[in-house]
């Protein structure tokens, strides 16, 4: 019986133990992601019929990477992984074929999955 109850108390305190260090990891996870996502900002962009140029400024103290493109939904070429360190502006360049008159939904990712949008009319 004593020992059923030390089990059960040596078990209570290893998984408070356990829950607080997973819960330290998340909120740590949490804050660096927060602080990712309002990271980056769109100065301005250009276009033309092979490529979208993207201008991003880094607001937050941190480097960014972009590593991913979306054109319309569609995955796009970046002809570079682009890092933009803190308070200076990096180029995104977008490989496409852009036919005038149109508007392209475009999308770059970190590797956070930290989004920003915007579009670009041709």
């Amino acid at each position: 019986m004593f020992g059923s109850i030390l089990l059960i108390i040596v078990c209570f305190a290893f998984g408070t133990i356990y829950f607080n260090f997973v819960n330290g990891n998340l909120s740590l996870a949490e804050s660096n992601f927060n602080t990712q996502m309002v990271a980056i900002l769109l100065k301005s962009f250009t276009i033309n019929a092979t490529h979208v140029i993207a201008y991003l400024q880094n607001a937050g103290s941190n480097i960014v990477e972009i590593t991913n493109a979306y054109v319309n939904g569609l995955i796009a070429t970046l002809t570079a992984i682009v890092e933009v360190v803190p308070n200076a502006l990096g180029a995104a360049v977008l490989l496409g074929n852009f036919q005038p008159g149109n508007t392209y939904n475009i999308k770059l990712s970190t590797i956070f999955n930290t989004e920003i949008t915007f579009q670009a009319s041709f």
